[in-house]
């Protein structure tokens, strides 16, 4: 079994090479690795390509800068599926486990071929706070941990079948936020199966977030920049599940109306009220009328 690695990176050189050397230090190293990069400045982009050629097997190629679905896309498919049959997405702050390709492999070859084939395995992640479990979405779209038929995967320590890809892609409408429980909900839609594997797991590395960058707009009032685009994600997706993926328009209109209340109320109590229009205009929620949307 092939496994391959699409490593997305935004002026984060140093990272980059950490996460690049855990990756070929794996004990079953990856089939191939494409690093796609994001990096505004040329100077950035040139150091990346250098650090990228120490490690053979390894692709550079630059991303699309328009946010890290696309950047992730930009990545698989360069990837092709003839060539590789599961695929990790792993961004620059990530370390995964020397056993962590070994261990997928071996859960894998358990499997018939039809399982093998509709099967996304997900593990943990963690920092040195807090550690993350695959969930359930609650109706307002929070997320549940559960270790019981998980709906949403952690995506730094999941791997999927190439051949999904060819099914679906990163939804470029959402820009950061929920775009890895998106994509499990259209998986499950498919047939595809989430197995929580504990064994897989993988580290963050302490490293300052891209969203604090000067390049992207800042907070609004007392809401900073990660969780305006979280709740812009979560009102996008809030409403594509209930209108498209799992069409429901009892359990559409009372998602929009509670979450309504329930931001309002929050911004109220963060003096940031006036991040309504901001909210919405990130949500992109005018794209699920078009016919042409993910």
């Amino acid at each position: 079994m092939r496994v391959s690695a699409c490593v997305t990176t935004r002026n984060r050189t140093e990272s980059l090479d950490i996460c690049l050397q855990a990756l070929w230090n794996s004990q079953i190293k990856p089939h191939m690795v494409v690093v796609s990069d994001d990096s505004t400045d040329p100077e950035v982009q040139q150091a990346n390509y250098q650090v990228v050629q120490k490690y053979p097997g390894t692709t550079y190629i630059q991303g699309p800068r328009r946010g890290v679905c696309a950047n992730r896309n930009n990545a698989v498919n360069a990837i092709p599926e003839s060539e590789t049959d599961f695929v990790a997405f792993v961004d620059d702050d990530i370390l995964v486990q020397p056993d962590f390709f070994s261990l997928a492999i071996a859960r894998y070859s358990q499997m018939p071929t039809e399982d093998k084939n509709l099967a996304i395995l997900t593990g943990t992640s963690k920092n040195e706070y807090v550690q993350f479990f695959p969930a359930r979405l609650t109706f307002q779209g929070h997320f549940l941990p559960t270790h019981d038929t998980p709906q949403t995967v952690v995506i730094h320590a999941t791997l999927f079948p190439r051949q999904f890809f060819t099914q679906e892609q990163w939804d470029e409408n959402i820009f950061f936020g929920y775009e890895d429980a998106e994509l499990a909900l259209r998986a499950i839609k498919r047939g595809y199966k989430i197995l929580y594997c504990p064994e897989l797991q993988a580290n963050i590395n302490p490293v300052e977030s891209v969203l604090a960058s000067g390049t992207i707009a800042a907070g609004i009032g007392g809401i900073n920049n990660y969780d305006l685009y979280v709740e812009a994600a979560r009102l996008y997706i809030g409403i594509k599940r209930y209108k498209d993926l799992f069409p429901n328009p009892l359990k559409l209109i009372a998602f929009l109306f509670i979450y309504f209340l329930q931001m309002s109320k929050y911004l109220l109590e963060h003096k940031a009220i006036h991040a309504w229009p901001e909210i919405v205009r990130r949500s992109h929620i005018q794209r699920l009328l078009l016919p042409s949307g993910t």
